[in-house]
């Protein structure tokens, strides 16, 4: 049975055990980027819905800590793929917005509007750092 069978049946331990063995081995792949791209294996996809299964467990679970840990760690690794890699850049952005807006559902639900707020304002902060985006003054 996978990991995504006992996540559909209810039994979200045994899902979680199955979902964090796919975020290692999507962590492993990410050590091996230039072979993965030439040999066309979606690395960073991979590593994206591995994180995103673990967010939906611990949620299910009632670990909120948890699953805000997952929704923001597939924020800062896209973060991290904008400063040190050759990426399409409108894939990264793509990719970015579907993580954040996870992100900011979460924090909405759990902190309310100011939550969303300060959160939008690092995101802005760190995607201008990071040269996304462009911001005029």
């Amino acid at each position: 049975m996978t990991a995504n069978d006992s996540f559909h049946n209810g039994d979200y331990d045994k899902a979680l055990t199955g979902y964090q063995d796919a975020l290692f081995r999507a962590e492993l792949l990410n050590n091996y980027q230039e072979d993965c791209t030439r040999l066309t294996i979606p690395f960073m996809q991979v590593y994206i819905i591995s994180c995103n299964n673990l967010a939906n467990t611990y949620s299910e679970l009632g670990q909120c800590e948890m699953e805000e840990k997952m929704r923001t760690r597939v924020v800062y690794y896209l973060l991290h793929l904008s400063r040190h890699g050759h990426f399409d850049l409108n894939e990264l952005q793509q990719e970015f917005r579907r993580a954040s807006i996870s992100l900011l559902d979460f924090v909405g639900k759990k902190g309310g509007r100011k939550g969303q707020e300060e959160l939008l304002q690092n995101l802005k902060d760190q995607l201008a750092e990071n040269h996304l985006i462009h911001i005029s003054e």
